[in-house]
């Protein structure tokens, strides 16, 4: 078999992600079908499916693997909004510090984000958003001027999302995006269980000069079934300092500014 762009010797890194990307196509994988797609041996696929079960993203069964349910997991907002709020509010306290009068800002869904509203309504700022939250708390106040895309709501999320949601932001620019998130991995990237809705923050991520990532220590490590972007297509991530150290060094060695809230 020709090598090829999955062949012999990639790095295991670029091996997870292919059995990865083809799980969320697929749901289930044979061993002997990495064997011959990837050019390795079958030691080298059980190791990996061993370390990719042992991250939470897949379940091994005999012969191969199948993929976790627990990816497309999604917690409501309601049921997220108590959860760390002395975390997410110093969090955004630090991310506030980042945002100056003038300033156009894409905000995206997620409780940090909520989180950071309280703190710049002072501000003189253009908002763009695909978060009903955030129109509904910003809406009052004459400083800031507001931008709502279209789409289809997602009730769990108060995301709108859709193709209607991503062409309304075509030609915007941002200085900064804030947005959360529900996994943060440094192989698997930043993930969201929605496809959808991963794709409308892609889109604003894409049009921002700085993407800041808020995440409190909980998202990191985990993976849900969606990748948003990869870790080198953002620029800053505001967590709390019960981040495990070793995470924060990793993103820093990669040039990655992280900015530690402390609570």
């Amino acid at each position: 078999m020709k090598e090829d762009s999955v062949s012999r010797g990639m790095r295991s890194i670029a091996r997870h992600q292919f059995i990865m990307n083809y799980l969320k196509t697929h749901k289930t994988v044979d061993v002997a079908y990495l064997c011959s797609a990837l050019n390795v041996s079958d030691v080298t696929i059980r190791k990996d499916l061993k370390k990719l079960e042992k991250d939470n993203l897949l379940i091994r069964k005999h012969g191969g693997a199948v993929l976790n349910d627990h990816l497309f997991f999604e917690p409501s907002f309601l049921e997220k909004e108590d959860k760390f709020t002395a975390e997410k509010s110093a969090i955004a306290e630090e991310a506030a510090k980042l945002i100056k009068d003038d300033m156009t800002i894409a905000l995206s869904t997620g409780t940090t984000v909520s989180h950071l509203l309280k703190k710049i309504k002072d501000r003189q700022l253009t908002v763009a958003t695909n978060a009903v939250n955030v129109v509904t708390e910003l809406m009052g106040f004459s400083n800031i001027e507001l931008f709502l895309t279209g789409g289809q709501l997602r009730p769990n999320t108060y995301a709108l999302i859709g193709e209607a949601a991503e062409k309304s932001l075509e030609g915007i620019y941002f200085d900064y995006a804030f947005f959360g998130l529900n996994g943060f991995s440094f192989e698997q990237g930043l993930t969201t269980p929605s496809m959808e809705e991963a794709r409308v923050v892609r889109k604003i991520i894409e049009n921002a000069k700085h993407a800041v990532v808020l995440a409190d220590h909980s998202k990191f490590n985990k993976v849900a079934f969606y990748r948003i972007v990869t870790v080198d297509r953002i620029q800053t991530v505001i967590t709390d300092d019960k981040t495990p150290p070793e995470e924060i060094r990793k993103l820093r060695n990669i040039g990655i500014n992280v900015i530690v809230a402390h609570v």
